[in-house]
């Protein structure tokens, strides 16, 4: 099966828990159902917790990521799209009003009622059926079926009083804190005891709430941020490997290199190899954003 250009639409069941091992980002909307079960859903370092009926739109460009909440056992709906797919059907420009009424700017949570639920999940199926046969003017059907989701999804909006917060909490409230900080930071070496003293609490109690919040450990969340800004460094610079691991506070380019396989799939250089006409890199670079430092345990060199 071919799948439509600019267009994607999967239906997922997992009956063991699963969360995603870093936060991502799209060059295309993303739509979000939740079909069954409870998941924590993370955008922009902020946690929401959904449960069966939610609807999550992601825009373009936020980083996100979904893990565990209760059992782990949940069915989802994903959706991703780009503003031409939607445009096209409607006969003006990606850029127009019209379209762009569609496509909102910020992602958020929407909780539908039991009926808007039934309307959303009538037209999901009309969608998934569509889009795994190959049917005449498929594509066209498609367009049509979005741009009723999408009409959909605005006037469930523009109804609900208030939009959906993220969690929080205490403990999630200080969890932001600790990542303000540590992007704040990001060029310090810090010591895991340092890092508790400053928010006032015990490590233990630092590492379990930051675990709970976000789904990572304090460095695995640091060993995503640092791939993610080394990511950039490949892409928009001539710098060597070996002084982007520096830079991104890996102690060696052997750990640099096993982290960042580990995360993307890729060596470093293979990564710059697969993006460079895609993102060219020139002799002088170019300011690029700020990265984190290290975060040591207590008493490591």
């Amino acid at each position: 099966m071919i799948a439509t250009p600019r267009f994607a639409i999967e239906q997922t069941l997992r009956t063991v828990p699963f969360s995603m091992s870093a936060d991502h980002v799209h060059q295309a909307h993303e739509i979000y159902y939740l079909l069954a079960g409870e998941r924590y859903y993370y955008i922009n370092q902020r946690v929401y917790a959904l449960q069966k009926g939610d609807l999550i739109w992601i825009s373009k460009h936020d980083f996100h990521r979904t893990s565990n909440k209760g059992s782990g056992s949940h069915e989802r709906i994903l959706i991703n799209f780009d503003e031409e797919f939607v445009a096209s059907s409607m006969t003006v420009s990606p850029s127009s009003d019209q379209s762009q009424l569609l496509l909102p700017e910020k992602s958020f949570l929407l909780r539908p009622s039991a009926e808007e639920q039934c309307e959303l999940e009538h037209l999901f199926q009309q969608m998934l059926d569509e889009y795994y046969q190959e049917h005449a003017y498929r594509q066209l059907y498609l367009q049509s079926l979005l741009l009723q989701l999408l009409i959909r999804i605005r006037r469930i909006q523009s109804a609900t009083a208030d939009t959906i917060a993220p969690e929080r909490s205490e403990k999630q409230q200080r969890v932001y804190s600790v990542i303000a900080y540590l992007h704040a930071h990001y060029a310090e070496s810090l010591s895991l005891n340092q890092l508790a003293e400053h928010f006032y609490i015990s490590s233990t109690y630092l590492c379990r709430i930051f675990k709970q919040t976000t789904g990572f450990t304090l460095v695995e969340y640091l060993q995503d941020v640092r791939v993610q800004q080394a990511r950039a460094y490949l892409r928009e610079t001539n710098w060597k490997v070996t002084s982007i691991a520096e830079k991104t506070g890996f102690d060696s380019i052997a750990h640099f290199g096993r982290v960042f396989k580990l995360l993307t799939g890729h060596t470093p250089l293979q990564y710059r190899k697969k993006y460079k006409k895609e993102y060219p890199y020139e002799k002088s670079a170019s300011p690029v954003p700020k990265v984190l430092g290290v975060l040591r345990p207590e008493g490591s060199v």
